[in-house]
């Protein structure tokens, strides 16, 4: 009986021993569980969103942009970009957002930054320049602005851009109003729809109208300046006020894409080949009304 006795001992404790292991392993289960979902619903919070809007560039296929900058930007974190087709939606969609960066052209920067808190961060280079100037121009039967007035001029900008930056080109400032706008993908297709007749003038870049030369020197030899607008910034990075001293990192990761082969052509889909940290007289510029 004393033997019996001591092995229902033993097997109780070793019962003992099995139920206390189980109750430790549960906790332990559940602690993970409980605390682990938190930190995993937490993640997508921590991704910050490139935020892409140009009314100085037509994109023609966003989706293949999208995903171009998406592949190469997982690389070096938990980045997205995302690129918008109409200003409306880009504006409705940035309002109130913190954690992103933007780029957007330095004209829209220039008439929202006072009222979405954005802080001007990178300027991009285009041929290693930062400025660009938009020109008017036309066949060289075209006399003058005034014989633009009531027909068309090709632009790759927005309709609201061209008529923005064409309105200080002619002598009475509303008369661009009455012009149509006929939106192309590129400078040198608005140049192309001036020598085949589709639009009577072209608002382009300098350096545009310059390769047109290289190009097509017949056509460009054709054509000539109507109207010369202020010098601009190319296209430009933002981000909100609130996150200046956390976006350093993530602007460092889109700075340094030029210094990438793949991350250049990222870039170059964008029509820029370097950035630029913004001087004190680009600021006074663009901040400012």
């Amino acid at each position: 009986m004393g033997f019996c006795k001591t092995i229902k001992t033993v097997c109780r404790k070793k019962r003992s021993r099995r139920s206390l292991a189980r109750l430790l392993l549960t906790h332990i289960l559940c602690t993970i569980f409980f605390l682990g979902i938190p930190a995993l619903c937490a993640a997508p919070a921590d991704k910050v969103f490139i935020y892409f809007y140009s009314s100085e560039t037509n994109i023609n296929n966003f989706k293949s942009l999208k995903m171009g900058f998406d592949k190469y930007l997982a690389e070096y974190g938990p980045y997205e970009f995302q690129p918008f087709e109409d200003r409306e939606t880009f504006e409705e969609h940035i309002k109130d957002k913190e954690k992103c960066l933007l780029l957007l052209s330095s004209w829209h920067f220039k008439n929202i930054y006072n009222d979405y808190g954005l802080r001007f961060a990178l300027t991009g280079l285009r041929n290693g320049k930062k400025y660009q100037q938009r020109i008017l121009v036309a066949l060289d039967t075209v006399l003058s602005t005034d014989d633009v007035v009531g027909t068309s001029i090709a632009s790759a900008s927005s309709v609201e851009h061209t008529k923005s930056a064409v309105a200080g080109m002619f002598e009475e400032e509303d008369t661009a109003a009455k012009t149509s706008i006929l939106s192309v993908s590129k400078d040198l297709d608005a140049l192309m729809c001036v020598g085949f007749g589709m639009s009577t003038a072209a608002l382009t870049t300098r350096n545009s109208f310059e390769e047109l030369k290289k190009i097509n020197p017949l056509l460009h030899g054709k054509m000539k300046i109507l109207a010369e607008g202020l010098e601009s910034l190319s296209l430009i990075m933002a981000v909100p006020a609130g996150f200046t001293e956390q976006a350093v990192q993530p602007i460092n990761v889109i700075k340094s894409m030029t210094m990438n082969p793949d991350g250049m052509k990222k870039m170059q889909m964008l029509g820029l080949d370097g950035w630029q940290k913004p001087e004190l007289s680009d600021r006074q510029i663009l901040e400012t009304r």
